[in-house]
């Protein structure tokens, strides 16, 4: 018989009877935690997280589920649907010490960021990014956490010996070896679990599963994975652990394909493994997140969960193989929600790659990114990174690029740009709500520039002081992480922390980005056009009678609505002066972010991705482009909702005139297509990937729909349970989504 088998009904059954008695209480651990601080009242956040890992690895229940071959799940106390922000903290034996902070919450939370939030400047509630990361299980595979332990305590030795030497870095050194110490006795309890449980299993499969279990966990991922089977083990442990432990979101799994190749071609080749057994092993690795969710409630974040394939390793070979293929097969014969698939694409790729990918794409499973490799990697080069270390580039959260040495903090606000240029015409309003937040402003009167070049100009200016308000008021709040929630584990995993001495909060990593993600792109976009055209060069109002246009959201002025919504050239459309116009906007606003120091010694980063601020943004003001009070602002890279005449080879060939590589932080088109079957399917499919990347496009969301389909299941929920749909970033089943948002999904398929 096979020594793998995927079972979907058992292996989901027994996650469900698992995880819906979460979260459990674990006030008795808070105790244990508190008693030890009450003893040890000046120890260092080194070493309060130290004591969650030993208290988590002593007390805290781990469980094996026998349908399942892997072994991951360490109860914490966190939610079930909890791979999301963990700030403000929730409940969890994670979340201890960030609980303590709670002048952090009275400063930003309730203080300073209601500001923003209020005026729809700002969405989002993190300081910093606490739920998109990747724990770099290559250095697992590599060296073992008993090989890590080995660096870090030669650290830590070498630090001790040192006629000056801090006492901060020894700590450091000190809970990262607790850390490791931590996972290695977890991994042994999974062992001595598999072996209990098999005093009692009778079924056949899964007693097999539990004596691969029983005879693994011991041994990896102490030491190296030597097998398939064990790095897909390590893969999985490694991401639960850092999810259970740090306080923090790792939503990548890893660069699965290139990563697993030559344990698959060596397993293969020895008979240590047939296809069949590595396709079961995928399809049950790639069931993990739509087993351990519960998918019926609504899922504000999604599940962050991600798998990057394709794409090149360091050298610049290209990737694709059969665990590329078994990955996508997973995805196409299971339909899957999660995680989601972020396919890496070069020109070099095989055409059948494509096809794969397309064939996928088509089904309307709603799970697939798109990843420009040549634009992408020069971007991240541009920004300063190392070409080689580019190329192994992750994407991750919803699709922002990351690398596997870098702590990229990401996707934790959202600006609305609709509002930050609404600044610059009414910069008396605007200074009142930054002055109550505690921000000194003078912005520019733009609205009273002569000519639409200076106009333009001060916009910029204002722009840019905005940004940097905000980069320097999230500077400040990030300057508390290390002592809010340092991640010794997350850092062993890092061999620059190990070497630069430095927890990755701290700045440990190789690289140290941050990004805020901007909303509403093609809004201001269209919204300067506008003014450009019908005040400043049509002369068909004056500035001031716009001005009161807007601030009356066109009450009684619906005809000059409908003449700046439908008279003026809109971004995306065949027009070549907007096109013009647009690269010029989007370099400059580009230039506004790009390159303003963090606080770990990196640099923030521009992007284009928008998660589902586009909607929380609505009541942003209204806007010279026509836009109301209460519509939809557009989303990433995308025109406005409300521009007509844009099919799918418009909107591809519109993004040629974007440089996308000045967006390091991705830059994302939200592709909305109907579902489209048979061979014509297929090659539509392919020539919109071949197009994205010849026409220089960053990323790409595939959102396949059909609009009957969703309105029989607006009215039917209870027989549509199983449809999937893509938001901005995350999938969901459609039905769980409120109408609201069911409702913008609909309306997409009439744009």
């Amino acid at each position: 018989m096979q020594k793998f088998v995927f079972e979907r009904k058992k292996m989901f059954a027994q996650f469900e009877k698992i995880y819906q008695t979460y979260p459990t209480d674990i006030s008795a651990l808070y105790r244990i935690l508190d008693q030890r601080e009450t003893e040890h009242p000046d120890a260092s956040a080194f070493e309060k997280k130290a004591w969650i890992y030993e208290t988590a690895a002593e007390y805290c229940t781990v469980h094996l589920m026998p349908a399942c071959p892997f072994y991951m799940e360490l109860d914490t106390g966190r939610d079930r649907n909890s791979v999301t922000s963990t700030w403000p903290p929730e409940p969890s034996l994670a979340d201890w010490l960030m609980a303590k902070h709670t002048e952090l919450l009275a400063e930003y939370n309730e203080g300073w960021l209601p500001h923003f939030v209020d005026t729809q400047m700002i969405g989002g509630v993190m300081f910093a990014d606490f739920a998109h990361h990747y724990a770099n299980v290559e250095s697992v595979l590599q060296y073992g956490f008993s090989g890590l332990r080995e660096q870090a305590q030669a650290k830590l030795q070498e630090v001790s010996a040192r006629e000056e030497h801090s006492e901060h870095t020894l700590a450091y050194y000190r809970s990262m070896i607790t850390a490791l110490d931590a996972v290695m006795r977890i991994a042994d309890r999974f062992a001595l679990k598999a072996e209990e449980m098999l005093l009692q299993e009778q079924d056949i499969q899964a007693r097999v599963h539990l004596q691969q279990i029983a005879k693994t966990a011991g041994r990896v991922p102490r030491y190296p994975a030597q097998t398939f089977y064990e790095a897909l083990c390590t893969i999985c442990f490694v991401r639960e652990m850092c999810n259970a432990l740090e306080g923090m979101g790792f939503a990548v799994y890893g660069h699965i394909d290139r990563i697993l190749e030559p344990y698959y071609v060596r397993d293969i080749q020895n008979g240590e493994i047939i296809k069949e057994e590595a396709q079961a092993l995928i399809d049950c690795f790639m069931a993990i997140t739509d087993a351990r969710w519960d998918l019926s409630r609504e899922l504000p974040g999604g599940t962050n969960a991600t798998v990057i394939i394709g794409g090149c390793d360091a050298a610049g070979k290209l990737v694709y193989n059969e665990v590329t293929e078994m990955l996508i097969a997973s995805m196409e014969r299971h339909h899957f929600a999660n995680p989601k698939l972020q396919a890496r694409v070069q020109p070099g790729h095989p055409k059948i790659y494509l096809e794969q990918l397309a064939a996928l794409a088509k089904t309307g499973t709603n799970v697939l990114s798109i990843f420009n490799d040549e634009v992408i990697i020069r971007s991240q080069v541009k920004a300063g990174k190392k070409e080689e270390d580019a190329r192994l580039y992750l994407a991750g959260g919803c699709q922002e690029p990351t690398l596997s040495c870098e702590l990229n903090s990401r996707a934790y606000i959202y600006l609305n740009l609709a509002n930050m240029m609404d600044v610059s015409l009414f910069p008396e309003t605007w200074s009142k709500v930054f002055q109550a937040a505690g921000e000194e402003v003078n912005f520019m009167p733009a609205y009273q520039a002569r000519d639409f070049d200076t106009f333009y100009r001060r916009c910029m200016y204002n722009f840019g002081v905005q940004i940097q308000l905000f980069v320097n008021r999230y500077n400040h709040l990030a300057r508390k992480w290390p002592q809010v929630n340092p991640c010794s584990l997350y850092s062993a995993m890092m061999e620059d922390c190990i070497q630069n001495e430095m927890d990755v909060t701290e700045g440990g990593a190789r690289y140290n980005s941050d990004s805020f993600g901007m909303t509403g792109l093609g809004t201001v976009v269209d919204s300067l056009f506008a003014i450009k055209k019908a005040v400043y060069e049509q002369k068909y109002l004056s500035m001031e009678a716009l001005r009161r246009a807007l601030k009356n959201n066109f009450e009684g002025e619906e005809s000059l609505r409908q003449y700046l919504r439908n008279r003026i050239p809109k971004m995306g459309q065949p027009d070549a002066e907007m096109r013009e116009f647009t690269a010029q906007c989007m370099q400059d606003i580009s230039r506004q972010i790009n390159g303003y120091p963090n606080t770990r010694g990196g640099y923030f980063e521009a992007s284009l991705f928008t998660f589902y601020s586009f909607e929380w943004f609505r009541e942003a003001n209204a806007n010279a482009s026509g836009r109301k009070q209460g519509d939809y602002l557009s989303r990433g890279g995308n025109p406005s909702e409300y521009a007509g005449g844009i099919d799918a080879a418009t909107l591809l060939h519109a993004q040629s005139a974007v440089d996308y590589t000045e967006y390091p932080g991705g830059g994302v088109l939200y592709m909305d297509l109907p579902v489209t079957k048979g061979p014509l399917g297929d090659a539509l499919f392919v020539s919109v990937i071949q197009n994205f990347l010849q026409n220089g496009g960053s990323i790409m969301d595939f959102n396949v729909i059909d609009r009957a389909q969703l309105l029989e299941a607006q009215k039917d929920p209870e027989n549509h349970q199983n449809i999937v749909v893509r938001i901005c970033g995350y999938s969901a089943l459609f039905h769980t989504l409120d109408k609201v948002m069911q409702d913008e999904i609909i309306g997409r398929t009439q744009r």
